[in-house]
């Protein structure tokens, strides 16, 4: 029950990580490319509408870079620089960083279909194609039904941390799918019994 917890909490902890990542600090993914852009007369937007724009496909990439990195790698770095801290340090079974996506997507799930346009009737309050629009579109096809004062909130919030840790898990999918799955030492062919 402990690792449930634990797991549960470890997902908890990097939702929060990402979304905090992701207000505070989105213009350290988004001013490199948007430099780059207007460097090479790609684009001649700002950078506020540049990041409101591209925010969500340049978080998603940098999602999917970060899950090429070997985190895992780190706990066993730190259990044999300090010998101590291996009950710190437990393997899981299944890294927490392919099942956090989980959370974070239920949480935009209650989100995105709880949400209702200001300009919505009884009879039409399902309108799919806005949702779509509203949560993962650019500013150009927002219209004024679609924005209000949580639009920010909702991408920042819901629709950014989400596609950050699903392009992560994909990426560790990926690395793990290349370079093998990592051995838990309690199933290691070199443990004796």
């Amino acid at each position: 029950m402990t690792r449930v917890l634990t797991w549960c909490a470890k997902c908890l902890f990097l939702y929060l990580l990402v979304s905090m990542l992701a207000i505070k600090f989105a213009w350290i993914f988004v001013l490199p490319v948007w430099a780059v852009a207007t460097r090479l007369h790609w684009t001649t937007i700002n950078q506020p509408l540049f990041l409101l724009n591209y925010f969500l496909p340049i978080f998603a990439v940098s999602g999917f870079l970060l899950g090429l990195v070997p985190f895992g790698r780190l706990g066993k770095a730190v259990t044999e620089l300090a010998p101590g801290m291996a009950r710190f340090v437990e393997p899981d079974r299944v890294p927490a960083i392919l099942l956090a996506w989980i959370p974070v997507g239920i949480a935009f799930l209650v989100r995105f279909f709880t949400w209702q346009s200001r300009n919505s009737t009884v009879l039409g309050s399902n309108n799919t194609t806005g949702r779509v629009a509203r949560f993962f579109g650019s500013l150009n096809v927002q219209t004024p039904a679609l924005l209000d004062s949580r639009w920010a909130q909702d991408r920042f919030l819901f629709t950014g941390p989400m596609l950050f840790l699903m392009a992560c898990a994909l990426a560790v999918l990926l690395r793990y799918a290349i370079t093998g799955w990592p051995v838990s030492p309690e199933i290691s062919p070199d443990s004796s019994l």
